[in-house]
């Protein structure tokens, strides 16, 4: 089976997000069944829920694969301003959960402004041509949607989303050939910066000293998730206690069906099944860098690795705050966490790069000559080469 743009949709990156979402549903069933019965709901409560959103996702799916992707980059900005709006109205109107204000109708907007923050960038870039090492369109026109999504990230507070559309910034201009000068120093002014900010804040500078003490008090409480976390993955061993037999989610172990959800399969699944998982995500990203090198646009380019590293910090972060390697903090493993706007977007965003894998999408898009492209090479992940793009 090849999963190559000339031969059509790539199947292998369709298969493995399919598998995921299924093994999810059964992960989401075991882990969320004791906070069911704790709230004296069915024990099937939580897993209904979750299986109407997975049916939603794979709608979703389908209708973003049927949209060329051309139509992100003439709509970027509206999706961006949809997404702003929606999260400034979670600021000011919507309720707070565990001292954040992230949520409004249900969702969560920043997952939507962060889709549109990934379309407008890609479209700049895009649209840059031989101009792309020039200080406009390596600073100034990315830090307008970054700086109005950095202001609204920051008070809600949302400090690990920000970090993930720094990282997206970062790697887009990276690839796109950005001006390296520019690019890291603005890099190197804005880590101290954002450490302050990070520092300066009580809701963030909290779970950081718990990072690195939790000797006392609500430093305590906050390490608190990352101690169960580890005892449930020590739990599991080679092959885990089975399922429904975890231990840690009885109330020890904090949102397991939600933002430790990695840590719950380690101790019911054992050290094999989360090695599968990781080998999972692992061809998934692949398949989406793979989707990147062979688009025939810099744009579809451009959107196939900003949507790959997106799922990518999403599941990095998550892995690593349940091993230890991150400080605390929400974010759900795509496909296999109980289902929210996440899942919803992680599905929207492989129909995207399935739209970019068909070799007849992306015909209309019209791109300035470029001296200068980024390619992608299985032996070095990026290295640089001349060509034009076929469009």
């Amino acid at each position: 089976m090849s999963n190559t743009q000339s031969t059509g949709m790539n199947k292998l990156l369709l298969f493995v997000a399919l598998a995921l979402m299924c093994f999810g549903i059964v992960v989401v069933y075991s882990t969320s069944t004791p906070v069911a019965l704790a709230k004296n709901l069915p024990p099937e409560y939580f897993l209904m829920k979750h299986l109407y959103k997975v049916v939603a996702s794979v709608i979703i799916m389908g209708v973003f694969y049927k949209i060329d992707y051309a139509l992100w980059k003439d709509m970027s900005r509206v999706v961006f301003g949809v997404g702003a709006v929606l999260t400034l109205a979670a600021i000011v109107s919507g309720g707070e959960v565990k001292g954040a204000s992230r949520w409004i109708f249900g969702i969560q907007p920043s997952e939507i402004m962060k889709f549109g923050f990934i379309c407008w960038v890609c479209a700049k870039l895009s649209n840059a041509g031989d101009e792309i090492k020039s200080i406009k369109c390596t600073i100034v026109q990315p830090a307008v949607p970054f700086a109005i999504s950095a202001l609204l990230l920051a008070l809600q507070p949302n400090f690990s989303m920000l970090i993930m559309f720094a990282a997206l910034l970062f790697t887009l201009l990276f690839i796109a050939g950005a001006n390296y000068k520019y690019l890291f120093s603005g890099l190197g002014a804005s880590i101290p910066l954002g450490l302050i900010v990070l520092l300066c804040k009580a809701h963030t500078s909290t779970r950081i000293k718990a990072f690195f003490s939790g000797d006392d008090g609500t430093m305590k409480e906050s390490k608190r998730q990352l101690e169960h976390s580890l005892e449930a993955l020590g739990n599991g061993g080679l092959f885990g206690t089975g399922a429904g037999m975890g231990e840690q989610k009885l109330g020890y172990l904090p949102e397991a069906h939600k933002d430790v959800v990695y840590a719950a399969i380690g101790e019911e699944f054992g050290f094999v099944v989360t090695f599968l998982v990781l080998v999972a995500f692992a061809i998934l990203f692949s398949q989406g860098f793979n989707i990147a090198k062979a688009s025939t646009t810099r744009f579809g380019r451009y959107m196939a690795v900003a949507l790959t590293t997106s799922l990518f910090l999403n599941f990095a972060i998550h892995v690593c705050v349940c091993v230890g390697l991150f400080p605390t903090t929400g974010q759900p493993l795509p496909f296999l966490s109980f289902g929210g706007t996440n899942l919803l977007m992680s599905s929207a965003f492989i129909g995207i790069m399935l739209n970019i894998s068909r070799p007849t999408s992306g015909r209309s898009i019209r791109e300035p000559y470029m001296n200068n492209t980024v390619s992608f090479d299985a032996s070095s992940f990026m290295s640089f080469r001349t060509r034009r793009s076929s469009i």
